[in-house]
């Protein structure tokens, strides 16, 4: 059985145009390594879901309501050992610089 993690915020990095997601239940991992997945996105192009490819223990991470889902894409993202997940290309992909519809935006402290 897969479990569901909820995102609780995100963070878009411009310089990087990385996509930072943190999950109420964030499972560490062992090391940092990139996973295949699938990312579902909204009409609008907005991230919905990550679906880990292939790992049936690994979890589906919602920001938002199945219901929003339009499509999926797949990728690969960086699964952090702090059980963050990293989306590269993310202004492109999923709208990462923009305010996300689903989750609260940048949460965490600015970078200098």
């Amino acid at each position: 059985m897969q479990s569901m993690h909820t995102a609780k915020a995100i963070q878009y990095e411009p310089g990087g145009d990385t996509l930072r997601i943190r999950t109420v239940e964030a499972a560490p991992q062992a090391a940092p390594a990139m996973r295949d997945v699938q990312l579902a996105l909204d009409a609008a192009g907005f991230l919905v879901a990550v679906q880990f490819d292939g790992e049936p223990a690994r979890p589906r991470i919602a920001l938002g309501p199945a219901s929003a889902v339009a499509s999926w894409v797949p990728a690969r993202v960086l699964a952090m050992e702090s059980g963050e997940v990293l989306v590269t290309m993310a202004a492109k992909r999923v709208r990462g610089g923009e305010r996300s519809p689903y989750v609260p935006w940048a949460i965490y402290p600015a970078t200098p």
